[in-house]
């Protein structure tokens, strides 16, 4: 409610596992045009010491079943840095296709519809 121009709801989801944080991921419930050309929908990150586990990818996995009934877009929109390839691996698990790269990112999406 009355959020300032530019910004859009959403919702903070952390990943735990046996009492232990793991991860957070963060579902914007609309993009801006900024949003659009930039980090997306989704954004997320794992702990170090549970890196590598597949807790980045089931906990997308866990996300895109919420954002299906939230985000108003056919696609969800993410980004990940060009030296993070377990990230993109973890995205295209999870249904990702690269849409288009700059020098320094690939710009991600993923079809809501199964």
């Amino acid at each position: 409610m009355n959020l300032p121009e530019g910004f859009v709801p959403d919702t903070v989801y952390l990943l735990e596992t046996e009492g232990e944080y793991v991860g957070i991921f963060n579902l914007r419930h609309r993009l801006t045009e900024g949003l659009i050309h930039g980090a997306g929908h989704i954004g997320y990150g794992i702990s170090p010491k549970y890196r590598g586990k597949g807790y980045a990818a089931k906990g997308l996995e866990m996300l895109l079943e919420i954002a299906r009934k939230i985000v108003p877009e056919e696609e969800i929109y993410l980004s990940v840095h060009k030296d993070n390839l377990a990230s993109l691996n973890v995205q295209k698990k999870n249904g990702a296709y690269i849409h288009h790269e700059n020098e320094a990112e690939y710009f991600t999406r993923i079809p809501l519809k199964r």
